[in-house]
């Protein structure tokens, strides 16, 4: 009954309700910790922040909710982890880079960042989504992971919202594409056998960086013949990136 009567109040004063609507609470310097980012135009994460449960996206006066910033933020974000992975991955078929891109910017990935950085506290959402637990819905945490990708590239331009990819979606992505990816190692090891080759030998060549921040460098060898090399931040992970250029050298020769 009480939403009802703001609802009604908000139909007959549109302009009382319009100006409050604009005093919604956030904590700007939190967030741009969060972000690491100093805004400049605060309305426009204010809408990046809005969903649309909240009570001003509806009525005879909407302000927007970030649904138009989730749309640009979702065209970015395929963008720019699509050229990373084009370049980092130099062997890789289109394929195998869909697949990849598909991890790095799904629902679940992207709703993972959001809680990491605890984008949800900041949300403005209707009091009925609120109590429903929205801050921690996947889809309303993913979607505003792109809402605020959008505000950040509208406030500070393409470096601006490609630095906080590289550091918030970006960051430890090998894990990820290990932990959801392709099982390059068995790929291989099937492709070997099939074709009564010695058996593929892993061996870490060089570790470099402090122990809590290892990188590992690992070659597969195939009898005498290093098939790849591979880098990464366990030796696993190396081992399956090392797999991965061995398989793009396969298939590079059979061309």
């Amino acid at each position: 009954m009480k939403l009802l009567i703001k609802n009604w109040l908000r139909i007959l004063f549109p302009k009382k309700y319009h100006s409050e609507s604009q005093k919604e609470f956030v904590a700007w310097k939190d967030l741009e910790e969060k972000l690491q980012y100093n805004i400049k135009n605060k309305e426009i994460f204010r809408e990046a922040l809005r969903h649309r449960s909240h009570p001003s996206c509806s009525g005879p006066s909407p302000e927007l909710s970030n649904e138009r910033l989730e749309f640009l933020g979702d065209a970015i974000i395929n963008f720019y982890v699509g050229d990373f992975l084009y370049k980092t991955f130099k062997t890789a078929p289109e394929g195998e880079l869909t697949k990849m891109r598909s991890t790095l910017v799904s629902r679940e990935f992207l709703a993972k960042k959001s809680k990491q950085i605890g984008l949800g506290e900041f949300l403005v959402l209707g009091e009925g989504e609120a109590r429903s637990g929205g801050r921690k819905k996947d889809s309303i945490l993913s979607n505003a992971l792109e809402a605020i990708i959008g505000a950040l590239y509208l406030d500070g331009g393409y470096d601006a919202a490609w630095r906080f990819i590289k550091k918030v979606v970006l960051f430890e992505y090998e894990t990820m594409l290990q932990s959801e990816g392709h099982n390059y190692k068995g790929d291989l090891l099937e492709y070997i056998q099939k074709r009564h080759m010695p058996i593929p030998k892993f061996v870490t060549k060089k570790e470099t960086g402090p122990d809590h921040k290892k990188t590992y460098t690992v070659a597969v060898l195939v009898g005498k013949e290093t098939l790849g090399v591979g880098k990464g931040k366990s030796k696993k992970i190396a081992e399956q990136d090392a797999a991965r250029y061995a398989l793009g050298k396969i298939n590079n020769n059979k061309t």
